[in-house]
């Protein structure tokens, strides 16, 4: 199988000859400090420079797919938050939210340009790295951490308390944005779509506002992707062990965990695709043996897809990914 097949397969649930094993981009990127060295700068905001380090990362550290965008900022910075763009140490953050009102923020963007911008940026790579042979994965940030990435987070999570009526205003809002973002990926030649929302954990949401600040708007996004015929991916970081059951609810073809999680009983739990969770910890500080150990680990606990488990630091060596991906690739896990 080629590597857009495997993938492809594998999210339909079919059989495939080994597991992919993936680093799709967004907050899951690869693009370490290694490889950000030798495209020379410039892949958060620069076309030619994202295609460059998405090529890279599977030319090098083997993982069989092409994703971009590297970070979760840019739909926020359209939005009027303030974005530091980073640089080959750093990866893009915010620095200043919009402290407008939440009314006036709808207002001002209702018709905002999601093919302008560092957006615009990102859906042009997307067009120059499609192919035949190596899926390419478009990554948003999930409405709850856009959310609170545009307004101060702790300002959203007072509201989902104090005025549920108007959180779900606003998160609506949100993800009416983000799924015009994600089918204009889906136009510009996005295989997959990944949502990465690091914000909704179990831990700061918990089990009840999960069901209903979450679960509805996943399942919007991942309907309008489905209808395109396009697969997608959601990765919830944290423990999100208490979160297994609206899961299976949002029908994403693959469901990424953070390294918390226990795999073996998620999969007992959750019926879609499962993806992860080789801890990025051990990928940044381990020895090629615990690598390939997790990593066996992970293949044992029956993953449809091996990926990291969250966001890579940027100090990760492309050998320590190599240990990863070439002992998926070998094919055998005893």
């Amino acid at each position: 199988m080629d590597e857009k097949v495997r993938l492809l397969s594998a999210l339909k649930g079919d059989r495939v000859d080994r597991p992919p094993v993936i680093c799709p981009g967004g907050m899951m990127s690869a693009c370490v400090t290694e490889i950000s060295d030798q495209v020379g700068g410039g892949h958060h905001s620069g076309t030619q420079a994202m295609v460059s380090a998405a090529q890279k990362i599977s030319e090098l550290t083997g993982f069989e797919n092409y994703g971009v965008p590297f970070c979760l900022t840019s739909e926020v910075e359209a939005l009027g938050a303030s974005v530091n763009i980073g640089d080959n140490f750093i990866e893009p953050r915010v620095t200043r939210y919009n402290d407008d009102p939440l009314e006036t923020i709808m207002e001002n963007y209702s018709q905002a340009d999601v093919t302008s911008g560092r957006m615009g940026v990102i859906l042009e790579a997307i067009r120059q790295l499609r192919n035949d042979k190596v899926p390419v994965i478009g990554n948003v940030s999930g409405h709850i951490s856009t959310a609170s990435s545009v307004i101060d987070p702790l300002e959203m999570f007072k509201m989902l308390r104090r005025d549920p009526e108007r959180a779900a205003h606003f998160l609506t809002f949100i993800n009416d944005y983000l799924v015009k973002y994600a089918l204009e990926m889906v136009k510009a030649g996005a295989d997959v779509i990944s949502i990465s929302d690091p914000t909704a954990t179990g831990e700061i949401l918990g089990p009840r506002n999960f069901q209903k600040f979450a679960v509805p708007y996943y399942h919007k996004i991942i309907n309008a992707l489905h209808t395109e015929g396009i697969p997608v991916i959601l990765h919830i970081c944290g423990n999100a062990t208490n979160l297994i059951g609206s899961l299976n609810e949002v029908n994403a073809n693959a469901v990424s965990f953070d390294s918390i999680v226990n795999m073996k009983n998620a999969r007992e739990g959750l019926k879609t695709g499962l993806m992860g969770n080789v801890s990025t910890q051990l990928l940044h500080t381990g020895e090629r043996a615990k690598i390939v150990s997790i990593t066996r680990n992970a293949l044992q606990s029956e993953v449809d897809i091996v990926a990291p488990a969250c966001g890579l630091s940027m100090a990760t060596s492309i050998s320590n990914l190599k240990a990863m991906t070439d002992y998926v690739k070998e094919g055998s896990y005893n």
